[in-house]
């Protein structure tokens, strides 16, 4: 049901709370949506939760749509990106309504409980069609993987585990284990692992660090132990795993890609981040255009240097530059390397 003009306007007059307030909203919505639907934290990365980067997302995404409400169209590549990330945690339609009735409990807590049903309405039927629209990339998502088994976690063995870099940085290469065919997939999308700890499942994307070889998935995993709220699943998968071992995850996602018929590429990295382009330039290699990629990768020191035998081999001197600590070095790199035709 379109909004009606009032509610146009009450949006209009209530968003920039958002824009001002909104994590503290929806944290306030997380607090108590867990604690009534526990079972939600099984699809969300609770190191997320505790660090705050989910409810900021959550409300930055809120206000941009609430903002857009009339012409959603032009947030699509932002929905498409979320879609992804929900059907890879494997959100569902009937969650929406959840998130919905907690998101008008935090709007009203967090306005002193005045319980304004105007403005609740308003911001109750915007949400629904954030939700639909959302719903609708879903499905269609969904749809794209098949029957119901394809659409959840599925067991995958360790095939090898190898120390990468300096971290440490672990590679591991992951073998579909139910007999079934593996998922093809494109350069810079990534899989979901989720594991059991204490009783309680934890969920986290990687991106698939080479080009599809109709074989296997392969990852690669920074220790996470040098800051608080430590991520649960990369040391989990470091600490506990070991070739043999069944993990399960969820098939491959995401919408970042190369540039179709892009003439030249420039990718750059800081540490880890290396992951995701190294597909991508191993992608541009398999396709004989090596010649059209360049790469300034920034890491503390050069034992942190992911893959930089790899890159070596691929991209000439004047192609691959690994810059220790330099931002003002990278800044003049990238004025150096960047054409009229450079993605």
């Amino acid at each position: 049901m379109p909004l009606t003009e009032d509610q146009k306007q009450i949006l209009k007059s209530t968003s920039p709370i958002f824009k001002e307030n909104g994590k503290e909203i929806t944290s306030i919505l997380y607090k108590h949506m867990f604690a009534d639907h526990p079972e939600l934290l099984d699809i969300f990365n609770r190191t997320n939760q505790k660090n705050g980067t989910q409810p900021f997302a959550l409300a930055n995404t809120v206000y941009l749509a609430i903002e857009n409400i009339d012409n959603l169209d032009v947030l699509m590549p932002q929905f498409l990106l979320i879609a992804h990330k929900h059907r890879a945690s494997t959100v569902r339609p009937e969650h929406y309504p959840i998130v919905g009735k907690y998101l008008l409990v935090a709007i009203d807590e967090f306005l002193g409980g005045m319980g304004d049903p105007a403005i609740l309405n308003a911001w109750s039927a915007a949400y629904k069609i954030i939700a639909s629209a959302f719903i609708e990339i879903e499905n269609k998502l969904y749809d794209e993987l098949g029957d119901k088994y394809e659409q959840g976690f599925l067991p995958f063995k360790i095939t090898k585990k190898e120390v990468v870099a300096s971290g440490p940085v672990v590679a591991f290469t992951l073998e579909r284990d139910d007999g079934k065919k593996l998922r093809e997939y494109h350069s810079g999308q990534y899989i979901t692992l989720r594991i059991k700890k204490d009783g309680l499942l934890h969920i986290r994307h990687y991106s698939l660090i080479q080009p599809f070889d109709g074989k296997t998935y392969r990852i690669a995993i920074k220790q996470d132990a040098d800051h608080e709220p430590k991520g649960i699943v990369s040391n989990e998968m470091i600490n506990k795993n070991k070739v043999g071992d069944i993990v399960t995850l969820s098939l491959p996602a995401g919408t970042f890609e190369l540039v179709p018929n892009g003439k030249h590429h420039l990718f750059i990295a800081g540490g880890i981040g290396i992951t995701v382009l190294s597909a991508m330039i191993h992608d541009l290699h398999k396709q004989g255009k090596s010649d059209q990629a360049a790469l300034i990768h920034c890491v503390s020191n050069e034992g942190q240097a992911v893959f930089a035998d790899e890159m070596r081999r691929i991209l000439s001197n004047d192609q691959y530059y690994l810059l220790l600590q330099s931002r003002h070095l990278a800044k003049d790199m990238i004025k150096k390397i960047i054409t009229p035709e450079t993605e």
